[in-house]
């Protein structure tokens, strides 16, 4: 960062894997600035947020006296001080400090109007923006709030180094995910409020107790609910199996919130449902197990929720219990991924395109695909398309007809299923090879008149695609068309 600053950019983004210490790369920056005399702004939007980076400025060696808060109520209050660390909802009806460098947590955020009022105002300092996820839920990219993008390290890298923890991932058959052919999509997400319905259902959050027992039962989990009344539903059905938990949402009062996260992290609770609390700024080592109950299209709010038991303690391995379908539609959360500025177009996705994971049939982990045996059960995976082994005897030719065929049968299904008009498929064949569909692959394609046979028809596509992965093909179809995908036969 400090090397972009003396090619002459002002306004830097540094990404790095929740759990990499981007808190302490800010402090020390921080220190050095103060060491010059310079002023330092700190700006975060939680609570959690604005403590921690507090008390890291402090253990770097700042004196008290020179480290202010500015979060309604606060007794930190500290006007004259040259560090500040701000609530940026408090912030925007404050005066400002003087600063000359701003730094931005969780700058993810930066596009909203407050922070862009933010970087306005302190047109002349010394801009750096720190998080995990560089997505937005609606593919806006951030270049419009950063010139210069930093990676700082990845996920693989402090899971060598020992500074991450690779998790144990499972998921459920895709007959046990929650519906969502009803729910909406509002600004790149799921509606939350036909979201909540839709997930909201006594099979679903029972489930999530018994598979909870089978994997992880013992450990301390937090659970990402979609609306407080879900939160709510799976905490009593934890309560009601004899399990502590405790639920949390927004409104639970600050003093009732630490309680309950202390209780969590000493292990007298063991779960803590929450909505909307915990996916940013949570940092307690000892609990090892997330439950995602949560569908999103965010793959930054996805990994945000994953990453919060990545940290290592006392040798503990992290699990991840996915009841929602985010790892197949994301990709694992320890993968590498590839970061841009620039705004994501619609047919992209916003960390890996195609999410490099099988599930195991016998036991429900979601492996790399280069696995051939489950790590946790033992089984033998089929081998996918990327893992085919050489044999003496032939090869088989794939001819690019094959392929176009493939895809033109896919999407004139998913056309016929979503209502478009014809074109559609033919703009979206043309952009994927350059050309229009040949009368050969129309010909070997001809479209089905029957809804039954085009989901089915769709789905066949897709399993075919996915080299017979029948969970990820499943994962898939629902993801493109809001539906279950058709039972087998």
């Amino acid at each position: 960062m400090r090397s972009a600053v003396r090619r002459g950019t002002r306004r830097c983004l540094l990404v790095a894997p929740t759990g990499s210490g981007k808190t302490t790369v800010a402090s020390e920056l921080i220190r050095l600035a103060a060491i010059r005399h310079r002023r330092s702004l700190f700006v975060a939007h939680r609570r959690e947020l604005i403590t921690q980076a507090y008390q890291r400025l402090l253990d770097f060696g700042l004196p008290e006296s020179n480290v202010g808060v500015i979060m309604a109520s606060d007794p930190r209050r500290r006007p004259g001080a040259r560090v500040q660390v701000a609530s940026i909802d408090t912030l925007r009806n404050r005066a400002k400090p003087r600063a000359d460098l701003v730094i931005v947590d969780e700058c993810h955020r930066a596009l909203a109007a407050s922070y862009r009022d933010l970087q306005e105002h302190y047109s002349r300092a010394v801009h750096l923006g720190l998080t995990a996820t560089p997505y937005r839920a609606d593919g806006r990219g951030l270049g419009d709030a950063y010139d210069d993008l930093v990676v700082v390290t990845s996920p693989r890298a402090l899971i060598a180094e020992g500074y991450l923890v690779e998790p144990r991932v499972f998921t459920v058959p895709p007959s046990a995910l929650p519906d969502l052919s009803a729910v909406r999509t509002r600004g790149g997400d799921y509606d939350r409020r036909a979201l909540g319905d839709a997930v909201d259902q006594k099979s679903l959050v029972g489930n999530l107790v018994e598979h909870w027992r089978r994997h992880a039962e013992g450990i301390r989990t937090i659970v990402f609910a979609s609306s407080v009344a879900h939160s709510q539903h799976i905490t009593e059905r934890f309560v009601e199996a004899g399990i502590p938990a405790e639920h949390l949402d927004g409104t639970t009062p600050n003093d009732e919130r630490d309680a309950i996260l202390a209780r969590l992290a000493s292990g007298e609770t063991l779960v803590v449902p929450n909505v909307g609390v915990l996916c940013e700024g949570f940092d307690s080592p000892p609990v090892k197990c997330a439950i995602l109950a949560r569908p999103t299209k965010s793959t930054g709010l996805y990994l945000q929720m994953a990453g919060r038991i990545l940290r290592p303690w006392q040798d503990q391995s992290a699990i991840i219990l996915d009841h929602a379908g985010c790892v197949m539609e994301h990709g694992l959360p320890q993968q590498d991924r590839e970061f841009s500025l620039e705004t994501r177009k619609k047919k992209q996705g916003q960390g890996a395109s195609e999410p490099p994971a099988k599930v195991c049939i016998e036991c429900f982990a979601i492996v790399p695909l280069s696995v051939r045996g489950c790590p946790e059960c033992g089984v033998q995976l089929a081998v996918e398309r990327d893992d085919v082994e050489e044999t003496p005897d032939e090869l088989v030719e794939v001819t690019v007809d094959d392929v176009q065929r493939l895809e033109w049968q896919r999407l004139q299904a998913l056309a016929s299923l979503r209502g478009y008009k014809p074109g559609w498929a033919i703009h979206r064949f043309r952009e994927k090879f350059g050309e229009p569909p040949s009368a050969t692959v129309r010909a070997a394609a001809a479209p089905v008149e029957d809804q039954a046979e085009q989901r089915r028809a769709l789905y066949d596509a897709m399993l075919e695609e996915e080299g017979g992965n029948s969970a990820w093909a499943a994962v898939r179809f629902r993801a493109d068309t809001g539906q279950s995908a058709p039972r087998a036969g």
